[in-house]
């Protein structure tokens, strides 16, 4: 009898010092310890737990787990625990996941939680560890946020490189034009009056020979082949003379029209058609207008040379405006020619540059009207294919006054 008596009080000290290891197992945990019952009533809620959600242990014990948790959580909890304990199939039992729960004043905020299943005195109990995330949150998304301005601060700088990549090969065409320029310039004004007296002596020599004299041929090609050097002489004045714009108020589709009535021969004789696809309502232009028919003859003329054997000629006028918003107007050249090959649309702005064959074009003609499009403070742009034609679009602004004061508040602001 004694020492049953023994034993029972030794197996009760025993089950003492367990709860009291659990107890302190309890309170010294940093992370919420919460278990619960069968029935999903709270039997558990260590210190923790009640600095996280703001409840007493007492407040909470006996009562549903769904208090902890918000909508749709807190409905569906119970059909969790019956489901598991009817098939035995866990849900979230041993396993690790990141939800939210729910603290007494209705706040809500992220957790980990992880679940194991325990037994007590024969009692099944679920046990809760929960811990609180919301700093790792907010430092995941603090992340996220400097990634992400990271990512834009980085395509910004690539912008810029680029913006500045291109400003430096506009630098440096600029002067490497300018320095051409002179030299041209200097060369064209020496060899303009030779060539002049030359034209002029063969015309004369011409004029005496019969049509079927033999040497009338070769003195012909060499008529030729002088006013062809003539003309790039001529041009090459054009484009490195800079005078003062002479602006004046222009109709364009007007001015479009009269330039088309001055190549209408050619067009004539090579089969092309003209289709007009005209706005007429386009407002007027501010722009030297001379400067502006010379535009339009090159290009018509550079779109008749890219049909040969004839072809449709688009002219399209249309309102828009460039990337300033300074309200502009918008002329579409458009042919169906032999189109331009891909590996030279970025040349065909460059002096000299030409896909016309040998003696049929100097080079200049595209580069004169952007120089001449730049100076009005335009825009001027080309696409292309081959056999299927080539566009160019040429974009003015209204008033050449208020594109000025665009360009200086634009440095102003670089500066």
């Amino acid at each position: 009898m004694a020492g049953k008596a023994e034993s029972t009080a030794a197996r009760y000290t025993e089950e003492q010092t367990s709860a009291a290891r659990w107890q302190a197992l309890l309170t010294a945990a940093v992370d919420g310890i919460v278990s619960i019952d069968e029935r999903g009533l709270i039997q558990t809620f260590n210190p923790a737990a009640e600095r996280m959600f703001g409840y007493r242990a007492e407040e909470v014990i006996g009562r549903n787990v769904g208090i902890l948790m918000p909508s749709p959580y807190r409905e569906e909890h119970d059909s969790y625990i019956a489901r598991y304990l009817a098939t035995g199939e866990p849900h979230i039992i041993g396993i690790g996941r990141e939800t939210v729960a729910q603290r007494r004043d209705g706040s809500i905020f992220p957790v980990e939680l992880s679940v194991a299943e325990a037994r007590v005195d024969g009692q099944r109990l679920f046990v809760g560890i929960i811990r609180d995330i919301t700093q790792r949150k907010q430092a995941e998304a603090e992340l996220r946020r400097s990634h992400e301005e990271l990512q834009r601060l980085v395509t910004e700088l690539r912008e810029k490189n680029q913006e500045i990549r291109i400003l430096t090969q506009q630098l440096w065409q600029s002067a490497k034009l300018a320095s051409v320029g002179e030299t041209a310039a200097s060369i064209a004004h020496e060899l303009n009056n030779p060539l002049a007296t030359n034209l002029l002596r063969l015309e004369t020599v011409l004029e005496r020979l019969s049509e079927n004299d033999p040497n009338r041929r070769p003195l012909e090609i060499v008529q030729q082949e002088t006013r062809r050097m003539s003309k790039l002489v001529s041009e090459l004045l054009q484009f490195c003379r800079r005078g003062r714009d002479r602006v004046v108020t222009v109709h364009v589709n007007r001015e479009l029209e009269h330039i088309v009535e001055l190549v209408r021969h050619l067009l004539h004789k090579r089969g092309i058609e003209v289709v007009w696809e005209l706005d007429a309502a386009l407002p007027p232009i501010q722009c030297d207008l001379q400067k502006l028919q010379q535009v339009f003859l090159n290009l018509l003329t550079n779109a008749a040379d890219a049909m040969p054997h004839g072809g449709r000629l688009v002219l399209r006028t249309r309102p828009t405006v460039l990337p300033d918003d300074c309200e502009a107007v918008a002329i579409e050249v458009s042919d169906s020619g032999v189109g331009i090959p891909p590996e030279h649309l970025d040349q065909v702005f460059d002096p000299f540059f030409t896909t016309k064959g040998q003696s049929q074009g100097t080079g200049l003609g595209l580069p004169i009207c952007r120089r001449i499009v730049e100076e009005h403070r335009g825009k001027i742009t080309l696409r292309s294919m081959v056999d299927r034609g080539t566009t160019v679009t040429v974009v003015l602004p209204l008033r050449q006054a208020d594109a000025e004061a665009e360009c200086v508040r634009a440095q102003r602001t670089g500066d």
